[in-house]
């Protein structure tokens, strides 16, 4: 009767634990794609990936992608966040023709990871030129 009693509290405890903990592990490589639309309507798309290392809540990696006429770019994550299934990051891509800055909110499962990046790019020779970007990225 103690070990049956026994065996139901670890039991219990071993479910409310595990149910405390839902938030998803993001770790890995990412990869899918970037849709993008700029303030005057100019729309791009191409392959994105992104590398996400969690420790707890926190979040960092690197989010590339391809632009048209930028290349590829790399976005370090210098500050990220999940919570439950809501991920946020943001980084910033420094070169020698200017700097982008961007934040991202985005929901995640198992093996997706959906959301919208606001980007801005800061250029010496064109100046701020804002984007708005979705990914649509599976774990690899």
């Amino acid at each position: 009767m103690r070990e049956k009693r026994f065996l139901t509290i670890f039991l219990l405890v071993a479910l409310l634990a595990t149910g405390c903990n839902s938030q998803p592990n993001v770790s890995g490589v990412w990869k899918g794609s970037i849709d993008a639309t700029d303030k005057q309507g100019h729309k791009w798309n191409g392959p994105a990936e992104l590398t996400l290392n969690q420790n707890g809540n926190a979040l960092t990696g690197t989010l590339t992608f391809t632009h048209p006429q930028g290349g590829r770019v790399q976005v370090p994550i210098s500050s990220g966040v999940i919570s439950k299934d809501a991920v946020t990051f943001s980084g910033q891509n420094q070169s020698p023709m200017g700097t982008l800055e961007l934040t991202f909110h985005g929901k995640v499962t198992d093996t997706s990871l959906t959301g919208t990046a606001d980007m801005t790019s800061r250029s010496l020779l064109i100046g701020p030129v804002a984007n708005t970007a979705s990914l649509r990225l599976t774990k690899q």
